[in-house]
């Protein structure tokens, strides 16, 4: 789904979708997003990025840019895309995956300090850091409560009088 068809479903004007990125960590404006609509700016890959974590994959990084990110995944289910993920990409990977040229834009997007990012070794793979996974399009599942303790007696108890 493309920007503009995307505000349209929501009720939400330029301004309006400029604000939804910007209180998702990603300064936006109205006039950068009618440039976006009207292609008079294309959108960056991290813009992309941000946009596709944003709208929660409505608007997608790979029907953004096909030409960075390539075509849609075949399965769009969040689960099955997460399953499909090889969440153990070196950094060489992951920076060529979205078409970065330098460690300081992988660390903008993960918005981590871009020494942190640096000190990543080029061929082995990168940590399992919240940030990464919400890259990859990994979605971290809650862990589970913890069911509370049953008595297995608890059904055999009878009240005693004491004297």
């Amino acid at each position: 789904m493309d920007i503009p068809t995307y505000r349209k479903e929501k009720g939400l004007s330029q301004a309006a979708f400029a604000a939804l990125l910007t209180a998702s960590g990603t300064p936006a404006t109205q006039g950068l997003v009618s440039q976006w609509e009207k292609g008079t700016t294309s959108i960056k890959a991290e813009r992309a990025i941000q946009i596709d974590l944003a709208t929660e994959g409505a608007v997608s990084r790979f029907e953004l840019l096909p030409a960075v990110f390539g075509p849609m995944p075949v399965r769009t289910d969040r689960q099955a895309l997460a399953a499909s993920v090889d969440s153990r990409k070196s950094k060489r990977a992951l920076r060529s995956k979205f078409g970065f040229k330098t460690d300081a834009h992988l660390a903008k997007v993960l918005k981590l300090p871009a020494a942190e990012v640096e000190g990543w070794p080029e061929e082995q793979s990168v940590p399992a850091l919240p940030q990464v996974m919400r890259l990859l399009g990994v979605q971290e599942t809650p862990p589970a409560a913890e069911a509370a303790p049953t008595d297995p007696d608890a059904d055999r108890i009878i009240n005693v009088e004491a004297a």
